[in-house]
């Protein structure tokens, strides 16, 4: 560990210093390394790397804070959870598409920058890395935005003020693939070669094989519930559904999510892969936010917008807010995305190239895929809502083995039946919606 430490804090830094021109004539004087377990993930260490710079000039000092994101674990468990897939995706988002995006709004004459809607990304690369490790590596050094006071929400739910600064910056970052589309096709099919495939099967057999367990046991855990309270299947249409669900997917639930990720023509997007409120950090002004970055693209593909909308919809509103607030958020979405098409292509919402989005259309769309929000949110509301005791030991499970009994245990119970009416209710309002009928 030391000596992966010493290369973080000497040869990383060294890059750093040696990419970027606002780092011309400054020496390091300084340099901290702390691995806050706060910041821990399921398969990336975040270290906190602090940098106190000298100017060679005037001889003044300032603070840089960063985070550096490598991967964590062994090369089987790194194998087993597809990191030779999600970390290279991740570093070409930061290396490839923002920059690219960046250069297409400036291009438009456009103030927008992609690259301001994530924390500035001051080195992504990949590779063999001898000094480090024998093994593949990735490393992304990052702007640690929290002393600009950017954290993360509420752990779960949100309020509309936070939902819609989620809804309006994926919509303005949406918009970039489909302006590509309208104006340089070739250029997106470009920078959509470069994504690696994140299938849940591959030709016939697993691909991801711990979130088929995951899916498999979300599933699980509805169809145990609601056999013992039948009274939650309160209409037929819902029963129904619930037993399509059970009879046609059964254990192979991936059979089902990987449908949802069949592309369109029109609509499919580079994605952001895992939006959710975990993977936002917000600003805030007398406790009110008034600004938002996005986080963790690890899991980024190219398929519908409905993806990352029905996502963190389905797993950041209560059932109470989506009773009021489900459709106006939608429509906030969809505004900012003709805004910002119209911006880009410098054109007017009347323009013949943007009625294939019209809200109409997007909506059509929209209830094709919606679904994967749901089915995402029936697998990660139980660990959100869980106690410290009771995630902390899912994920140690998870860790060790997604195939033992511990697991599958803590999976089917933590939370109790509080977890067991919010996943329902989400399936419930799905099946409302007809999002339930693609099956």
């Amino acid at each position: 560990m030391e000596a992966k430490e010493n290369y973080i804090k000497t040869r990383l830094v060294t890059q750093v210093l040696n990419n970027h021109e606002c780092f011309r004539g400054m020496e390091v004087f300084g340099c901290t390394l702390q691995t806050p377990k706060h910041l821990d993930g399921f398969m990336s260490t975040i270290h906190q790397l602090t940098l106190i710079l000298r100017n060679k000039a005037n001889g003044e000092d300032s603070t840089v804070p960063l985070l550096v994101k490598v991967m964590k674990g062994s090369e089987r468990f790194r194998t087993q959870n597809l990191g030779h897939v999600l970390f290279p995706n991740e570093i070409n988002i930061y290396a490839n598409v923002l920059p690219y995006f960046d250069s297409l709004l400036a291009a438009s004459g456009s103030p927008l920058k992609a690259t301001d809607w994530c924390p500035r990304a001051y080195l992504s690369s990949m590779g063999q890395f001898p000094e480090y490790s024998d093994i593949f590596e990735t490393f992304l050094v990052m702007e640690n935005v929290a002393p600009k006071g950017f954290r993360n929400g509420p752990r779960l739910d949100l309020d509309e003020a936070h939902l819609t600064l989620m809804a309006e910056i994926i919509a303005r970052y949406h918009a970039c693939s489909y302006a590509l589309r309208i104006q340089n096709p070739d250029k997106l099919d470009a920078l959509v070669q470069k994504i690696i495939p994140l299938n849940f099967l591959q030709d016939g057999k697993i691909f991801f094989e711990s979130y088929d367990m995951i899916f498999r046991l979300a599933a699980e855990r509805l169809f145990l519930y609601v056999d013992e309270f039948p009274a939650e299947l309160d209409s037929e249409r819902f029963k129904q559904h619930v037993a399509v669900l059970r009879t046609k997917y059964g254990p192979n639930q991936s059979l089902l999510m990987q449908q949802m990720l069949e592309r369109d023509p029109i609509y499919s997007v580079i994605l952001h892969g895992d939006y959710n409120r975990n993977n936002v950090l917000f600003r805030y002004s007398d406790d009110v936010p008034v600004e938002i970055l996005m986080i963790d693209f690890q899991e980024n593909r190219y398929g519908s917008p409905a993806l990352d909308l029905s996502f963190f919809m389905y797993m950041n509103m209560t059932p109470k807010l989506r009773e009021r607030f489900w459709d106006e958020l939608l429509h906030r979405y969809h505004r900012q995305l003709i805004r910002t098409l119209c911006e880009i292509l410098r054109c007017t919402e009347t323009d013949p190239r943007l009625e294939a989005y019209s809200e109409p259309n997007f909506r059509k769309h929209f209830s094709r895929f919606a679904l994967y929000g749901a089915m995402v949110a029936l697998n990660f509301i139980p660990a959100m809502m869980s106690s410290e005791e009771e995630c902390a030991e899912l994920n140690s499970y998870f860790e060790q083995d997604v195939h033992c009994e511990g697991f599958r245990r803590c999976t089917l119970t933590v939370g109790g039946n509080e977890v067991n009416r919010r996943i329902t209710a989400v399936m419930r309002h799905a099946s409302q919606m007809g999002y339930m009928d693609v099956m």
